[in-house]
């Protein structure tokens, strides 16, 4: 039987990087604070971000830090474990986790309140960012060319027979680019799920009549579908779930 998780506070932090520090043998602090070599790991690599924490933490009341001391230690440890997976966490699911440490703990008057919240982040030097990623750039006098051509090319038709339609690639397996994390870190996005679908809409220019939406995805038959007898959508799948000249033919 697995032995239970221990939390520690900011404090206990302290002083276990404190002792590294002075030259103690990482297993023997390990033992010492009763944690397995992977929490000291990551103790040792959140080390700048828990000392800040600390310092910022001792300039404030005491009560306000002791109000809930059990669940702002465990949410604390169980955010750090998180951002070092690079796991996106807002302010919403910071709010669900602490909502059930305190259901855990029995502790009946939490309340997870935007308030609380806004505190929580402030005693640890926590900021919202958007996650790095890739950008591309356009030729401007490319698109304003078109856009001008365009113009002239939709005065010879009448609204309700101008038809727009537009793709779009769904990664339905992708975390969100906007996280909390400490102020002095360096916010990566790291890898993104590439599993994904593609979608088209279309709808014509005087918003009278639109399309059935296209889905296309990988599989012919999914488990979803199962005893489903219609959709509100026409569904197509290949290899690599894209659109193909086939399929826009068709």
């Amino acid at each position: 039987m697995s032995s239970k998780r221990k939390c520690l506070s900011i404090s206990d932090k302290k002083k276990i990087i404190e002792e590294i520090e002075s030259g103690k043998k990482k297993k023997q602090v390990a033992d010492s604070f009763n944690i397995p070599f992977s929490s000291l790991s990551t103790i040792l690599k959140q080390k700048e971000a828990i000392l800040n924490t600390t310092d910022a933490q001792s300039s404030r009341k005491k009560r306000r830090l002791s109000e809930f001391p059990r669940i702002e230690q465990c949410l604390f440890t169980w955010f750090n474990q998180v951002r070092q997976q690079n796991i996106p966490v807002s302010g919403i699911l910071i709010k669900e986790k602490a909502k059930s440490y305190a259901e855990m703990f029995g502790i009946s008057d939490f309340n997870a309140s935007d308030g609380w919240l806004s505190n929580f982040k402030k005693r640890h030097n926590l900021v919202f960012k958007k996650n790095c990623g890739e950008s591309a750039s356009v030729d401007e006098d490319i698109c304003n060319d078109w856009q001008m051509k365009l113009q002239d090319l939709l005065c010879e038709y009448d609204p309700k027979n101008v038809f727009n339609a537009d793709e779009a690639g769904l990664f339905c397996k992708c975390l969100p680019d906007r996280t909390l994390t400490f102020k002095n870190e360096k916010c990566h996005g790291g890898k993104l799920s590439k599993e994904r679908v593609t979608l088209l809409f279309a709808v014509n220019m005087d918003g009278s009549e639109k399309l059935r939406p296209l889905f296309i995805g990988k599989s012919a038959k999914h488990r979803c579908f199962k005893n489903v007898k219609s959709l509100p959508l026409t569904y197509k799948n290949n290899k690599k779930s894209w659109m193909t000249t086939k399929l826009w033919n068709e």
